[in-house]
């Protein structure tokens, strides 16, 4: 599947000028993806993820609300502007396992874990911060502004180590930015600051990748 979205790029020239060094980004180079993440699938992982894989979210917070089981209690979630991250989301769903492992098979077999972003329109989910591991996005549907930049004063954290993400006030790496719509796609290595804001309700994929398939 990675061979696809990066076409004509191909993974061992992504391997060696992208990967752990730079963000990268395709419009459409995901639309198959599109139907693997809908409202319906959203309602079936609800049904059976473990409430604690299940991350309620809004503004840079997590909320104290009990997550939501079914579809229609999460559509009263997003009318109040609250959005959900799903973990483990290769635990319940086949296909996204298979797709999770697809893209591990370009990384020296690593194993990668899928987690879905289910984001109302005119927030944002979790503030600035930065993963362990590098992420790829699929943009199913809506549209998102991902914004991101070079870690240049946590980039040497140990595995271990407690992030502090307020150290993003002191980053002066380039902003940059890419708006999503469905069918793209994006790549955000291991440790680089992120975030993003929806102009719509929006669903996402997200791969998450060990740095040392670098």
């Amino acid at each position: 599947m990675l061979r696809e979205w990066l076409h004509p790029l191909s993974v061992t020239q992504f391997r060696s000028q992208w990967l752990g060094k730079r963000a990268w980004a395709k419009a459409g180079a995901a639309r198959k993806e599109t139907k693997l993440c809908g409202w319906e699938s959203v309602d079936g992982l609800l049904r059976e993820a473990s409430a604690a894989d299940v991350l309620v979210v809004a503004r840079g917070r997590l909320l104290g609300v009990p997550a939501p089981r079914n579809l229609d209690e999460l559509k009263g979630l997003l009318a109040r502007g609250i959005g959900l991250c799903v973990r483990h989301v290769e635990r319940h769903d086949p296909i996204l396992a298979a797709l999770g492992a697809s893209v591990g098979r370009h990384l020296d077999g690593k194993s990668v874990h899928v987690q879905i972003f289910v984001t109302p329109g005119g927030t944002h989910g979790f503030g600035w911060h930065y993963d362990p591991e590098h992420v790829f996005i699929v943009q199913t549907l809506g549209i998102k502004d991902y914004y991101f930049r070079d870690n240049t004063v946590e980039a040497r954290s140990r595995p271990a180590h407690t992030p502090d993400f307020s150290q993003i006030r002191g980053e002066g790496s380039p902003l940059q930015t890419a708006r999503l719509i469905a069918g793209d796609c994006l790549y955000i290595p291991a440790r680089w600051w992120h975030m993003a804001r929806c102009l719509e309700d929006s669903l996402s994929i997200s791969l998450g990748a060990p740095e040392d398939a670098t």
